[in-house]
């Protein structure tokens, strides 16, 4: 019933949005048409997301020691769900230095877009699935790899969710006419509802068969997981750097330019 739920909304979502594109002033349109894009590339990111509560919750569980050690010193031992902690504590670190790098970057007059800000936010979030799939190489003969390697894979992921699904609805402020906001709003939470259902297709890809305990043989699975996503997030990082031209020309024009 939700799965029907989701792509009944999708489906009304892109037909609402077509009906706006096509009815609205030149100025609005581009702005609608540069949402959109930037829409797409959110549920795309959310993909990514919706690991770190499906694939990634099960590779600390399975592959991960929970010996927390800081030169070389055990400090305490890890629950797997625990790990997930990481996302909010990152994103509490990293937000004020990004408003920091912003507000100096916005003053000296070095701002870079929104989509510019997506593509680099792909390009990290590789590295974090990267990191990830470096688990095999690093794994000790028990199969199972340092919990070190689950905060900086946590810590690259949640500087992409800065630079993407933060910037989310101030793309949707900036890009969408004030009497869309309400819609738009919606619309990219419907998104984001599509994206989630679809991390959870892609982690099922990583299923470890019941018969299979061995953290040896759960390894490759995941990692092979991993390095795939990571693989994918290069393509999603050359597909939005490939449209930024398009997105500067309509962003100019949204803005009279």
């Amino acid at each position: 019933m939700a799965r029907a739920f989701v792509y009944a909304a999708g489906v009304a979502v892109i037909g609402i949005f077509s009906y706006l594109i096509g009815t609205c002033q030149r100025s609005e349109r581009a702005g609608l048409i540069a949402a959109l894009v930037l829409t797409v590339q959110s549920i795309f990111y959310f993909i990514f997301y919706q690991q770190m509560s499906t694939s990634l919750a099960l590779f600390a569980l399975r592959n991960v020691d929970p010996s927390f050690v800081v030169f070389g010193v055990h400090l305490w031992d890890w629950s797997p769900a625990q790990f997930q902690a990481f996302n909010p504590i990152w994103i509490f670190v990293l937000s004020p230095v990004m408003a920091w790098i912003y507000t100096r970057a916005g003053n000296a007059g070095k701002d870079i877009s929104i989509a510019a800000k997506f593509a680099l936010g792909f390009a990290i979030v590789a590295l974090g699935f990267f990191i990830y799939g470096a688990a095999e190489h690093v794994a000790d003969e028990r199969g199972l790899v340092s919990s070190w390697l689950m905060v900086w894979g946590y810590g690259a992921i949640s500087l992409g969710e800065l630079l993407v699904s933060a910037l989310g609805l101030a793309m949707v402020a900036r890009y969408v006419p004030a009497r869309m906001g309400g819609f738009m709003m919606g619309a990219y939470f419907v998104a984001s509802g599509v994206s989630q259902y679809l991390g959870g297709v892609v982690a099922s890809f990583a299923s470890v068969p019941a018969d299979i305990t061995n953290p040896v043989e759960t390894l490759p699975i995941y990692t092979a997981l991993f390095n795939k996503l990571g693989i994918a997030a290069l393509l999603c990082t050359a597909i939005a750097v490939a449209v930024l031209p398009m997105m500067n020309r309509l962003s100019r024009t949204h803005h009279g330019e």
